[in-house]
């Protein structure tokens, strides 16, 4: 028989042999994030002395903004093993501030941003038409391919934060080969730990090639100072705050995206979008972002390569994301823990990042494609992808820009993200929309089967739900013809409202026969068929409702929540 991977599922409670090294792979596969602290202290100056301290504030931020996350208790976070990393999103307006306002700026707009983001979670139910799942999934899309460029631009040593030491593309294409082979070809229990093993022989045989060289392996000397906190004191540049405000938009966006995809890796039967977690996930993840503010580093977002890694080992436990969180801690007080973070090579982590980021761009085309797409909503995904990838692939488009527009539009997934909620707000994507039909029985289930049909793609509505419609419809086509007038006409109409949809037909003649059917074989074939399909019927919807109208017609509401 073949070897399956053992099913570490949400509410597991592995054992620390597998614990402690799934959590090491996250932590491993996050720290390439690392970069984004040291470019910011770069811009604004910082004495190298302090970069180890300042890397020690920056993985205390990143423990405590996981606990937030993964903690899923009374609202705030998601309950999910969804680590916190440094974002690319907020670097360009962080990197402004820097320049400006040094260190100080830094602290001050990151906890402006992470303020914000609390604020936008709070009203997510008044965002929720602005946020169809297609927007979700075309988010987590473009954070799954901007991954997989920067893994690419890491391994081939195009990457930020090169600079700081040899880059080595022998050890990273080792590492890649390794964590490739290990997961596809190394049995139920090497899959799970395919990152650390690549982690592991890429920087080992990075090491050995600095050995021979007889270079210095680590950047800094090894040891462990108190950081001087906070680095500086907070001072708000108020031109930067448009620049912030988008970016906490974007992370809100994304972390909502990122719950949302943990959700369908963690639950087989997921049909819809939990607001509540998302809303909770999107809270503790602003309050990351003000925590990482509070001492003095760049703002924190969830990390969809995580959710990537989770799928791809088969360890979506919640303890792994605690334990994440506590190793981040640990880290943040272990001596000479920055040190090793600045001697791994940025390509080794590369590669774990673009195996992650395989993953990701497959959940967000499966989040996108559970949709029936008519030509809005087509447009919106195909349009705001294509414009978003032009950030990166034309950027002498941008170039010309104002400052102030390109720090509202800083990064190829803002781009797409403000392009797409542009759409949506032009075609009124979430707006309640109707559909009508006049149906007679000679005109067959089918007419009915093909009227939800093209009612759910031009609604946009989640095909499983359709599915469900067209089985009750075809029902409806087998109970009604002997319960109506002589021509009567069954009037349908559908409504649909982004989280609801809802059908009613209403008909002059008799109300359906509640009675259970008779099998008994004297029984009257007709009554018999249609009390079964009535059976069916009542069972075809999250609700059903029948009463009579003021003008004597039936009426019977089909809902489905969506």
């Amino acid at each position: 028989m073949p070897e399956t991977s053992p099913n570490w599922t949400l509410a597991s409670r592995p054992p620390a042999a597998v614990l402690w090294p799934a959590a090491l792979q996250h932590v491993g596969l996050g720290s390439v994030t690392l970069v984004f602290p040291l470019l910011v202290a770069d811009s604004a100056g910082a004495d190298p002395a302090l970069l180890p301290g300042y890397l020690s504030l920056a993985m205390l931020a990143l423990g405590i903004a996981t606990l937030l996350q993964c903690w899923g208790r009374h609202g705030i976070g998601s309950g999910f093993l969804l680590p916190a990393v440094f974002t690319a999103i907020y670097l360009p307006p962080t990197v402004l501030a820097a320049r400006h306002g040094g260190l100080g700026a830094v602290a001050a707009m990151t906890m402006a941003a992470g303020v914000t983001q609390i604020l936008l979670s709070l009203a997510i139910r008044r965002l929720r038409p602005f946020l169809p799942t297609e927007l979700v999934g075309l988010v987590v899309l473009m954070i799954g391919i901007g991954l997989g460029l920067l893994a690419l631009r890491l391994i081939l040593g195009f990457g930020p934060g090169l600079d700081r030491g040899t880059d080595d593309l022998p050890a990273s294409l080792l590492a890649l080969l390794v964590i490739g082979g290990v997961s596809v070809w190394g049995g139920a229990r090497l899959r799970p730990l395919a990152v650390l093993a690549g982690l592991v022989v890429g920087f080992a045989a990075h090491a050995l090639r600095v050995a021979v060289e007889g270079g210095l392996l680590l950047p800094v000397p090894l040891g462990w100072e108190v950081p001087a906190w906070p680095p500086a004191t907070p001072t708000l540049e108020w031109t930067l705050l448009p620049g912030f405000a988008m970016g906490a938009l974007a992370c809100l966006v994304r972390a909502c995206g990122d719950v949302v995809a943990s959700d369908r890796a963690t639950d087989p039967h997921w049909r819809r979008p939990d607001f509540a977690r998302m809303r909770a996930g999107a809270l503790a993840d602003g309050l990351g972002t003000l925590v990482a503010g509070m001492l003095g580093v760049p703002g924190t977002n969830t990390y969809t390569a995580s959710v990537g890694l989770s799928i791809a080992s088969g360890i979506t436990a919640r303890r792994v994301g605690l334990a994440v969180g506590v190793l981040w801690i640990g880290l943040a007080f272990l001596p000479g823990s920055a040190a090793l973070v600045l001697a791994v090579p940025r390509g080794v982590l590369g590669a774990a990042l673009f195996f992650a980021a395989a993953f990701i761009v497959t959940t967000g085309m499966g989040i996108v494609t559970q949709r029936l797409m008519d030509a809005r909503r087509t447009l919106v995904v195909g349009a705001a992808l294509v414009i978003g990838l032009s950030y990166d692939a034309v950027p002498q488009i941008f170039s010309g820009l104002p400052d102030a527009a390109r720090l509202l539009v800083s990064s190829s997934l803002v781009l797409a993200m403000v392009a797409a909620l542009l759409l949506v707000a032009a075609f009124r994507l979430g707006a309640g929309q109707q559909r009508h039909l006049a149906w007679r029985p000679a005109d067959g289930a089918a007419a009915l089967q093909d009227f939800a049909h093209r009612a759910g793609a031009a609604w946009g509505a989640r095909a499983e739900v359709v599915a469900r419609l067209e089985a009750a419809l075809e029902e409806v086509a087998s109970a009604l013809p002997p319960l109506l007038s002589a021509g009567a006409v069954v009037e349908v109409a559908g409504r649909f409202d982004e989280f609801n949809l809802d059908v009613a037909l209403r008909w002059p003649g008799e109300a359906l026969d509640a009675a259970p059917p008779d099998l008994d074989a004297a029984a009257d074939d007709a009554a018999l068929a249609s009390r079964l399909a009535t059976l069916l019927l009542r069972r075809a919807a999250d609700r059903v409702t029948e009463h009579r109208l003021p003008d004597g017609r039936q009426e019977l509401r089909l809902h489905y929540e969506h």
